[in-house]
C-alpha cells in the first residue's frame, strides 16, 4: 500500500505556539483553511483511494476539502492522533516543548517504556501500539493508495520507528503545517520512506530515524 501522511493545516494554538493534544482540540485557521484547500492538488497526483483522518477536529477539517474533491468519506480512527501531552498541555515556554519532545527523542533511540507528561499510559510502546492499529485498518480497506491526515509528532515517531531509515539531526526537516510524507509496504512486510516534505529519501535501509525527533516541539 502507498501510505500518504499529511499534517494538518494551521491551528489557533499552533499560531499563538500553544502546546494541543487532547480531543477535540483547535480548529483551523483561516490560513489553515487556505492550506488544505491549496494541498489538495499535490495529494491527488497519489490518486488516492481512501481518506482517513485522525478524531480531533483539525485533522478532518483539514481531510474535508480533498474527501469532497474525490466523493469519499473521512474515516475517522482515534489512533492517529496526537501524542498527549499530559503535564506539558497548554504549555507555551521552550521548556514545555523540550520537556515533550525529549521523551519522543527516547522513544526512538530505544526507551520505549518511558512515560510522557507523568502518564503512565502514554508511553513509546503504547503509541506506537495504536498508530498501528489505526494504519492496520486503513490497510484492511484495500485501496492501493490511503491518505492520513495527522499530527507532526506521531507522524514523526511513527516514521521513525517504522519508516526504515536513518536520519541524523542535522538532516532532518520538521514537518509543516499539510507537509506530506510518503511511503510504501505494509506492517506485516515493512514500509519504506520514500519522501519526507519535498526530500526523496536516498538512505541506507539500516533502522529506525535515531534523531528524528528531535526538532518535533517547534511542529506541533
Amino acid at each position: 500500500m502507498r501510505l500518504i501522511l499529511v499534517r494538518h493545516g494551521q491551528t489557533y494554538n499552533n499560531a499563538s505556539n500553544t502546546i494541543d493534544t487532547i480531543y477535540p482540540g483547535a480548529v483551523l485557521t483561516e490560513e489553515g483553511w487556505t492550506q488544505a484547500n491549496d494541498v489538495v492538488g499535490t495529494l491527488l497526483g497519489f490518486e488516492p483511494g481512501a481518506v482517513w483522518a485522525s478524531n480531533l477536529t483539525r485533522t478532518q477539517q483539514t481531510a474535508t476539502p480533498l474527501a469532497t474533491r474525490l466523493g469519499l468519506d473521512i474515516n475517522v480512527h482515534d489512533g492517529f492522533r496526537e501524542i498527549e501531552a499530559g503535564t506539558f498541555e497548554g504549555g507555551t515556554s521552550d521548556a514545555h516543548y523540550r520537556g515533550y519532545s525529549e521523551i519522543i527523542v527516547d522513544w526512538i533511540q530505544g526507551y520505549m517504556d518511558a512515560v510522557l507528561g507523568a502518564d503512565p499510559a502514554v508511553t513509546g510502546t503504547t503509541v506506537l501500539e495504536r498508530f498501528d492499529d489505526a494504519v492496520r485498518a486503513a490497510e484492511g480497506q484495500g485501496a492501493a493508495t490511503v491518505v492520513v491526515f495527522a499530527h507532526a509528532a506521531v507522524i514523526s515517531f511513527w516514521v521513525g520507528m517504522r519508516g526504515g531509515v536513518t536520519v541524523e539531526k542535522e538532516d532532518f526537516i520538521p514537518l509543516a503545517n499539510t507537509g506530506i510524507v510518503a511511503l510504501s509496504g505494509s506492517l506485516d512486510e515493512g514500509y519504506h520512506l520514500e519522501s519526507w516534505m519535498h526530500v526523496n529519501h536516498k538512505l541506507p535501509d539500516d533502522g529506525p530515524m535515531k534523531e528524528l525527533a528531535e526538532e518535533i516541539s517547534d511542529e506541533l
